[in-house]
């Protein structure tokens, strides 16, 4: 049995979080998952009452199965100290070097695309090195406030965090019908970094001949995803092309409602990894009951689908097609309805899924 540990985060994410504990209690009751959950403190109120405190993080990674993270951010703490605090620590100290972050369309009236005809032409997955790059602090100023200033950020890759980057992502595409994996870079800009991604994807790609591979710069990627989203099937990239990449993508299936991720560690079999909605803490409709609590239930169902909790997972799933798929929608999605009268369809969708099988 494993202890899932739940920090429910600041602004929308502790709203957000009851209903995925909502939904697990369902889950646990129709499939017996033997899943407990522990909540931690660590948020905004927490470091403002206890301080700028160190948070040992390979303890969480030694005493919990995984972590269901909620939105952080809190105009109190502008510089986001406590925020990169949590998140940045348990990606990097805990190695989480893979970020999954699918992007599927459920209903052509979510798609802004007028061209999109077919639900299934938005149907891709972001692979993001999740360790790297600028998000390492390598950097820093000279002359800061005068007219001299200098900002410098150092983007950092090294071979082992790119391998298993692209290892994942090979092993993605592959398990996929189209067997399709774009490599997106900025080779012809950054000639330290591009030339390392680019070698060591055609190095991988002679172990999976059964998989398609292309190539674009970020900029062309970029402008793909608008033209034709149909051409991507699994996308691998850096931490920051992946990022921004990510958060474009899911504007094709309805938004950072819908908007999922799962970071993991391709090597640990002990801890499952993170896994978090991508939108952020919106503290401008904290407590109003407007917060999308499909992007943290969808997180929770990658946990479900990483631990092989696959019946359990297909049981999320079908649910929140079925609330995409009809009309009782937080206002992101051009509905009316409530925070938690949307995780209260998505736990009659699944108890009454239990029943039929």
């Amino acid at each position: 049995m494993s202890t899932l540990a739940v920090i429910p985060g600041d602004g929308i994410g502790p709203e957000v979080m009851a209903e995925v504990l909502k939904v697990h209690a369902v889950v646990e009751d129709a499939f017996g998952t033997g899943l407990k959950t522990e909540v931690l403190p660590y948020s905004a109120d927490w470091f403002l009452e206890h301080g700028d405190v160190e948070i040992d993080i390979p303890a969480i990674g030694r005493t919990y199965g995984a972590v269901l993270l909620g939105a952080l951010g809190d105009p109190r703490i502008p510089d986001n100290r406590h925020a990169i605090r949590i998140i940045g620590g348990l990606r990097q100290q805990l190695e989480l070097s893979v970020n999954l972050r699918p992007v599927r369309l459920r209903t052509l009236a979510h798609c802004p695309l007028k061209h999109v005809r077919d639900v299934g032409d938005v149907d891709l997955v972001v692979v993001r090195e999740n360790t790297e790059d600028v998000y390492v602090g390598v950097g820093g100023t000279v002359r800061g406030g005068r007219p001299g200033h200098v900002a410098m950020e150092v983007g950092v890759h090294t071979r082992w965090a790119v391998d298993r980057a692209l290892e994942a992502a090979f092993e993605l595409a592959r398990s996929r019908p189209r067997h399709r994996l774009t490599l997106v870079d900025k080779s012809n800009a950054m000639p330290s970094a591009g030339p390392l991604w680019q070698s060591r994807f055609r190095a991988l790609a002679a172990s999976y001949p059964d998989v398609a591979c292309d190539h674009l710069y970020v900029d062309a990627a970029a402008m793909e995803l608008i033209r034709n989203p149909a051409r991507f099937d699994v996308v691998v990239a850096s931490n920051l092309f992946g990022d921004i990449l990510s958060d474009e993508a899911s504007m094709l299936a309805g938004g950072l409602g819908v908007a999922p991720s799962a970071s993991y560690d391709p090597e640990d079999t002990s801890f499952f990894g993170v896994f978090e909605a991508v939108h952020g803490s919106a503290p401008d409709i904290a407590g109003t009951g407007r917060a999308n609590p499909l992007a943290s239930v969808m997180s929770y169902s990658l946990m479900l689908d990483r631990m092989g909790l696959r019946a359990a997972h297909r049981a999320v799933e079908r649910a929140v097609d079925e609330v995409l798929r009809g009309d009782l929608l937080t206002p992101d999605l051009g509905g009316t309805a409530r925070t938690d009268e949307v995780g209260d369809l998505i736990c009659r969708a699944i108890a009454r899924r239990d029943k039929d099988r």
